[in-house]
């Protein structure tokens, strides 16, 4: 078994994420954006794991945002969708985004050691305290307070763990879980468990992330390149400060043309000619009033990101300034990006020809040998 992708020795790692919803991550009725169908789910899959990728990442989406596009009405589920995918993969590592109130622990260890297995080891599991109210009432699930979310998150973690490591059964007797007996088998290939990430951006996410997770999806505020440095080494220094070390990957939307006017104007146009202006605001009003992440008035400076790509970084250029931009990012210290585009095969298959042996040049990361 070869070590997880996650852990390559390149100094910037790369993922696509979202690819399992339509629409992707922008919020946007512009012709080209994404369908979301399993054909090209599979085909994109294939084109990024062949192409050195570390990471493909589905987003955990139950419902979507109302609006012109409904945004992200359509999903694959993505424990069911992991495994497909690893079966017809053979580097990159594939995630599945779970929803701890929404799938009982023993359930969620035996899934993911099964897609473990189906991968040879390239599992990982990205875990999710629950926000979005809508979707907790389709499973008549109460949405607890924002701070006893992570309470629930950090036991159902526990859990997982023990029932991926445990050789004998055990018996739990916890604050949100009980039960005689527990036991699952086979366990994961990988040892002593798969990766972990988290996305906490509140404070308490963050001592979350810390403590738990091998790496944290951060959202950067974007104010400027000092704060979000000092916020990824923040983020860094609590695992540090556990004793434990902890990657810093970022949401990364791309817009890559010959010339820097052509990506600024495409940018504009798929973000204030044709942006779904209800369906992020049905989204930030949701994300901000029950995340405990964002104040209002950042809120409202992030509209236009949430539409480009749903909060991420802007990469919007040459292929020269993208990868000069790739440089200030790992300068701050972002370990990985997690990209998304609005024609995802089209422009995957850009990043691969015309970005990827610029990074190589740079010595931002190792040509890839399959």
């Amino acid at each position: 078994m070869m070590p997880n992708a996650l852990f390559s020795d390149n100094r910037v790692k790369l993922g696509v994420m979202a690819f399992n919803c339509s629409n992707g991550s922008t919020v946007t009725t512009a012709e080209g954006v994404w369908p979301m169908t399993w054909e090209g789910n599979a085909e994109l899959a294939r084109m990024a794991d062949g192409a050195g990728l570390e990471v493909l990442l589905p987003v955990g989406r139950w419902k979507g945002y109302g609006g012109e596009t409904n945004f992200n009405n359509r999903t694959f589920e993505t424990l069911t969708w992991a495994s497909a995918v690893a079966a017809i993969t053979k580097y990159s590592t594939i995630f599945s985004t779970v929803h701890a109130p929404l799938i009982h622990p023993v359930a969620a260890a035996k899934m993911a050691a099964t897609v473990d297995h189906v991968s040879g080891g390239r599992f990982a599991l990205n875990v999710v305290a629950g926000w979005f109210k809508n979707e907790f009432e389709m499973f008549n699930v109460e949405l607890a307070p924002h701070d006893r979310r992570y309470d629930y998150a950090a036991e159902w973690l526990d859990l997982v763990k023990r029932l991926w490591t445990e050789p004998e059964a055990f018996d739990f007797d916890g604050e949100f879980f009980q039960g005689k007996a527990l036991w699952s088998q086979p366990k994961p290939l990988q040892s002593p468990r798969p990766p972990i990430m988290n996305a906490g951006s509140s404070e308490t996410g963050h001592a979350f992330s810390a403590r738990h997770a091998d790496m944290n999806f951060a959202m950067l505020r974007q104010k400027d390149e000092d704060s979000d440095r000092a916020q990824i080494a923040h983020l860094k220094q609590m695992a540090t400060d556990l004793g434990r070390t902890s990657q810093c990957w970022i949401h990364v939307y791309v817009v890559c043309r010959e010339t820097e006017k052509e990506a600024r104007d495409y940018l504009n146009h798929y973000v204030i000619e044709k942006g779904d202006d209800i369906a992020v605001a049905n989204m930030l009003d949701i994300f901000g009033v029950q995340s405990g992440t964002l104040s209002p008035d950042v809120l409202d400076a992030f509209k236009f990101h949430f539409k480009a790509g749903h909060g991420g970084y802007p990469l919007v250029g040459t292929p020269e300034q993208i990868v000069d931009g790739i440089e200030r990012l790992s300068r701050m210290g972002v370990d990985g990006m997690l990209m998304s585009w609005v024609d995802y095969l089209g422009e995957c298959r850009q990043w691969i020809d015309q970005v990827l042996p610029l990074m190589e040049q740079a010595g931002q990361r190792q040509k890839f040998s399959p």
